[in-house]
């Protein structure tokens, strides 16, 4: 396949595969020579701020001189950015390369599994054949089922801030979903969280850290600088610094790696008054809205959300701090139709198009406003597509 038909290739993979487990991954993985088990890891799951903290620890790493595999998921503007070594997207062609030798194995096996599972693997085949040091690899969904969690061990676990999202599978309670994050907890692997994590959240994970013969490391919130803005990235980052400092990186090199992180559609600001953020769930629309107060100025929102999230919580947490909102729609089957959507709010205005969306709040704002632009990470990243320049 060249790349045009791998993209369409992935683009046509059910997303969820037929037969639960990660039984036939593991097949999969093995007629490939098992790449995953020649690699080290971070692995790292959480609901809000683990692709946050997976960028950072990996920038981290490399200033360390790992040479540092990333596999993180949803891609912003391109699909390349799920898989990255040193900072740097695969390239098309080795995407098509190993993209096609997953897909061939398959179909000599006669095997089929998900999209998220398939792409899990083709990551693990690239990292091995260019011999990475270390791999962060950010769950998709979950913990104990995700196909990530095929790898036996690794140098440490992360279970960053847990909240209620993706319930209709992960459960609706906190509990319930801390145990299925807690589930890439292994025997004996330091585990890491951060200090403003629920008391339900904390029990679960502190009584599977304990059944484990794991070391837990509550972190607090850091003030070191990094490229992160955001009053929560404070916190994500606080992980960072303990979980480096026990793989006896020094405070330089740290500082480095949080100064230099590159990580967007997280509370980014594109112009001096445009800010996008992939919040998109209560957890992560009260920590934007907190780093919004922070910056003194009245806001106007133009939302667009995912009808399988808590929408309903997230508008009246956005309705308490807008000045103004303008609801907007994604060209995809899951996104709320913008006028749906502008209902939950007291007096919305409606914009389908995302772009004229973004102008007239723009318009709107003058330079005494800002302009915020949340709710979902295919929103962010349209946004910054069409705006960055």
């Amino acid at each position: 396949m060249n790349y045009q038909e791998t993209l369409k290739y992935i683009n046509d993979t059910p997303k969820f595969s037929k037969i639960l487990g990660n039984d036939d991954l593991i097949k999969l993985l093995d007629a490939l020579g098992n790449p995953q088990d020649k690699l080290s890891f971070i692995h790292i799951a959480g609901t809000n701020g683990k692709g946050s903290v997976s960028a950072m620890t990996a920038s981290i790493l490399e200033k360390a001189g790992y040479k540092t595999g990333l596999f993180t998921s949803p891609f912003i503007e391109e699909f390349n950015e799920r898989i990255q070594i040193n900072g740097e997207n695969i390239n098309d062609e080795n995407l098509a390369k190993i993209a096609t030798t997953v897909k061939e194995a398959l179909e000599n096996l006669s095997l089929e599994i998900s999209v998220f599972a398939q792409i899990t693997a083709m990551a693990f085949l690239y990292f091995a054949e260019k011999n990475c040091d270390i791999v962060v690899l950010e769950v998709g969904m979950g913990g104990k089922l995700d196909a990530t969690n095929v790898i036996k061990t690794a140098k440490a676990t992360v279970i960053t801030k847990i909240g209620l999202d993706h319930t209709q599978w992960l459960g609706d309670t906190i509990e319930k979903v801390a145990e299925e994050k807690c589930g890439i907890i292994k025997g004996g692997v330091p585990v890491f969280t951060c200090e403003s994590q629920s008391e339900k959240a904390l029990s679960v994970i502190t009584k599977t850290a304990k059944i484990r013969s794991c070391s837990l490391t509550v972190c607090p919130k850091t003030e070191l600088k990094t490229s992160l803005m955001g009053e929560f990235q404070k916190e994500n980052a606080g992980i960072c610094v303990e979980l480096a400092k026990t793989l006896g990186i020094d405070d330089e090199t740290i500082s480095k790696g949080l100064e230099n992180t590159k990580w967007p559609a997280r509370f980014e600001f594109l112009r001096e008054n445009l800010i996008i953020d992939g919040g998109h769930n209560p957890d992560g629309i009260s920590a934007l809205v907190s780093s919004l107060k922070a910056l003194g100025k009245k806001v106007i929102f133009v939302v667009a959300m995912m009808e399988d999230k808590n929408i309903e919580e997230s508008a009246m947490m956005l309705s308490e701090f807008a000045q103004s909102v303008i609801t907007t729609q994604l060209d995809t089957p899951r996104c709320v139709k913008a006028k749906d959507l502008a209902n939950l709010f007291p007096d919305a205005t409606v914009c389908e198009n995302p772009k004229s969306a973004v102008e007239t709040a723009l318009s709107l704002a003058g330079s005494d406003k800002i302009v915020c632009v949340c709710g979902s990470l295919y929103l962010a990243g349209e946004v910054r597509k069409l705006f960055k320049q």
